[in-house]
């Protein structure tokens, strides 16, 4: 556990470390339902390459009701509230999916699902400004880098355990069994996770000074350093979407790897990033948000390109190193894209800045797995390999061109005159 300075009260060190046992237990929940095997279950109800996208871009597109949310919040201040209820809903929610092909015939699996997936994950979105800000609170700022990079190590070796322990029980089974299996133990940790969420103090929340108005939504938009950074990482949330999301679907039903080995990938995935988190987070004491994206970013791209290594080397060694390079840049893409929202937004009119980032990046996310999935539908009838790693090299070309070439104008520090004159001063 963290060491926090001697003025901090023993109910926020309580409330800190069930924070991590939230941590650990909302991970082992969203691997089991939300992760990998989610491509399985529907593929096992019988989706196409274009739904499975479809799906996979409705979590991102419900991020726009953030917005709806932060004004609510302005509204209606206890966060707490608002967490727990929309929280339960989603938990709740997506555990009840499993039993869609025990309650309805065959041909409507695929619409339920959609139509309860689109519910919940309107629900998760809308708790997830509250819930943010509440734990934003919650950590003193002086250590919140490394909490963050603790809370990120833990979430690391949960995911590591679950999606290891679950691959190893659904190559044993038969998909019936394995997938009911897998969302009775999701039932489970449901009811845990709401309940270590039931115990996150209910801190007080000063609105902002704006209140309810066109001015307060449009704060976030005249900040030009803040704006012009977001609208990058929503496209390339965008190219993330119609790639990396869909690595699972590619695996399973085009190179037909078996669930062993996409379990033993995600578990690579999860303790590299164990490691990364924890490296980036030091590295983000030393150096700015901004700064460390530049290297980031290139990082995302190779990784995508190196699908193509399958035409030189056996499949497993080409797994093993995507999913290293995998490990490094979205753990470093996703503690240093959060820091850099936080430090970029002004403390009362944080809700509205989260949801301004949320919202575009949920807008431009929608697309990427959806246009993913269109394109592996259109090319089914193309050679297998295009089909393998052919479209992904291609994206992630694109990808590292972009990276190097806009994400430098955008994301490049310069030094300002005065700080340029000052240190030559000192010189």
């Amino acid at each position: 556990m963290i060491t926090l300075p001697g003025q901090t009260n023993s109910l926020q060190r309580k409330s800190l470390k069930n924070a991590h046992y939230e941590a650990f237990i909302s991970t082992v929940f969203a691997n089991l339902l939300q992760g990998p095997y989610l491509t399985g279950y529907l593929l096992y109800l019988g989706a196409t390459a274009g739904q499975i996208g479809l799906i996979m871009s409705i979590p991102l597109v419900m991020n726009a009701v953030v917005i709806a949310s932060a004004y609510f919040m302005e509204k209606y201040p206890n966060r707490y509230r608002i967490s727990l209820i929309g929280y339960s809903i989603h938990r709740f929610l997506l555990s009840a999916c499993g039993l869609i092909p025990f309650v309805f015939p065959q041909e409507w699996w695929i619409p339920v699902f959609l139509i309860m997936y689109s519910i919940l994950s309107f629900s998760g979105s809308f708790a997830s400004v509250p819930f943010t800000t509440l734990f934003t609170d919650l950590v003193p700022t002086q250590v919140r880098a490394k909490y963050l990079g603790q809370r990120f190590t833990l979430t690391g070796i949960a995911a590591s355990i679950t999606i290891l322990t679950a691959g190893w029980w659904l190559d044993r089974l038969n998909h019936t069994e394995g997938f009911a299996w897998l969302f009775i133990v999701g039932f489970l940790m449901a009811i845990l996770n709401m309940i270590v969420i039931g115990r996150y103090p209910n801190l007080p929340y000063t609105p902002s000074e704006n209140g309810l108005s066109l001015q307060h939504l449009l704060k976030p938009f005249r900040n030009s350093t803040f704006i012009k950074s977001v609208l990058f990482v929503s496209i390339w949330i965008m190219a993330q979407g119609s790639t990396i999301s869909l690595f699972s679907y590619v695996m399973l039903d085009i190179m037909k790897v078996n669930y062993e080995w996409l379990g033993i990938s995600n578990t690579l995935l999860a303790v590299i990033s164990i490691v990364a988190f924890s490296i980036w987070g030091k590295l983000s004491i030393k150096w700015s948000a901004q700064k460390l994206l530049l290297w980031v970013f290139p990082l995302n791209a190779v990784s995508v390109m190196l699908w193509g290594l399958q035409a030189f080397i056996p499949v497993p060694f080409m797994l093993i190193i995507v999913y290293t390079f995998l490990g490094v840049s979205m753990a470093g893409f996703g503690l240093l894209v959060f820091n850099f929202v936080v430090s970029n937004a002004p403390k009362k009119d944080m809700p509205i800045y989260y949801a301004v980032y949320a919202s575009l990046t949920g807008l431009f996310g929608f697309f990427g797995p959806l246009i993913g999935g269109l394109l592996f539908d259109y090319i089914k009838t193309w050679p297998l390999w295009y089909q393998e790693y052919g479209l992904l090299v291609c994206i992630g070309l694109l990808m590292l061109l972009a990276s190097l070439t806009i994400a430098f104008r955008i994301f490049h520090v310069r030094r300002t005159p005065s700080a340029a004159s000052d240190q030559h001063a000192s010189m």
